[in-house]
């Protein structure tokens, strides 16, 4: 019985020992690497972006008028010259004129001063004065008077504080705030009265892995109904939810949608769609980015089916393709296999 039992072992021993000495068979046909044929192509990258569209606003002057406002005569974005009336106290027109002195008093017979001067600039250009002057004499008193006929209002040929606005610069894009309402009670200083910037402000947003593509100068092109403008990212802003914001501008700063702006809603934000161009199209032999070695030296090379390195060099690559140089169409390159 014990000699059967020393066999046994023996024999379990001797077949432990060709296990673990004999090492693993190679899968046929297992290779590191695969070949891809290096072939004319193009290169590029964009990344989409939503972008806003807002309209500033500044204070352009100061409702001067007390009484009931009985009615608007202009909405938000209307453009407004000299002359025009932008809303009724007490049924009574206000007027805005241009001008950089404020509405600060009542004018009439014996008055001087700049105020003067802006009231009877306005009065010449719509001929109903020979010339400006910075006294109210009798002939601007006429000239009141019939420019008031002509308004529909009291003719009385002077001039309330609160018949006229003075601002710096017209034509203006109006833009009352919201406490011009019908019914409200207004008096002498409130509310101010605003104006729309010259051109809207376009802002693209990124997620946090988006803005890590994008960078300050690139191009972007907006599209808003029929129109598309092309323009360049600003400076990047990160936002306290690691969102990155960029103002988008035309060439040279200028405004992106130029003579098209005033098609651009007024009323709250705008959202357009954008494009960011993160890698311009370049055309040429393309390899995966995967295939290419870089040399100790800091070159870059591919290696060819044989094993031999060819030296290259990139002129673009995005999206895990590369346009490079000096290789020619054709050749197989290696790219790293499982």
């Amino acid at each position: 019985m014990w000699l059967v039992a020393a066999l046994m072992v023996g024999g379990l021993i001797g077949w432990a020992v060709s296990v673990f000495a004999s090492p693993p068979k190679q899968v046929a046909g297992e290779a590191s690497y695969v070949l891809v044929t290096a072939s004319s192509g193009q290169v590029s990258a964009k990344v989409a972006s939503v972008v806003t569209a807002t309209w500033p606003v500044h204070q352009v002057a100061v409702n001067q008028a007390s009484g009931t406002l009985t009615r608007l005569a202009v909405g938000r974005g209307d453009e407004v010259h000299a002359g025009d009336v932008l809303y009724r106290v007490d049924e009574r027109p206000v007027v805005v004129l241009e001008g950089s002195v404020p509405a600060f008093r009542a004018l009439s017979v014996g008055v001087e001063g700049a105020d003067v001067k802006q009231l009877t600039r306005f009065l010449v250009a719509k001929h109903y004065l020979a010339s400006a002057t910075s006294k109210y004499t009798a002939a601007v008193e006429r000239a009141v008077r019939a420019w008031q006929r002509r308004l529909g209002t009291e003719v009385t040929g002077s001039v309330r504080r609160g018949d006229v606005v003075f601002a710096k610069s017209l034509p203006m894009r109006v833009a009352l705030k919201s406490d011009f309402r019908l019914g409200v009670s207004l008096s002498a200083g409130t509310p101010a009265i605003e104006a729309l910037a010259t051109a809207p402000v376009f802002t693209a947003t990124f997620s946090e892995r988006q803005a890590t593509q994008v960078s300050e100068g690139m191009p972007v092109r907006v599209e808003s109904g029929d129109h598309i403008w092309t323009g360049l990212l600003g400076p990047l802003i990160v936002g306290s939810d690691s969102s990155v914001a960029s103002r988008v501008a035309g060439s040279k700063g200028a405004s992106l949608c130029g003579q098209e702006c005033t098609d651009v809603p007024v009323k709250g934000v705008s959202q357009l769609s954008g494009e960011v161009e993160v890698q311009a199209p370049v055309s040429g032999v393309t390899v995966p980015v995967a295939a290419l070695v870089a040399d100790a030296d800091g070159t870059t090379a591919v290696i060819d089916a044989a094993g031999a390195r060819h030296q290259v060099v990139i002129r673009a690559q995005a999206r895990g393709m590369a346009v490079v140089d000096q290789l020619p169409a054709g050749t197989s390159v290696r790219v790293p296999g499982k």
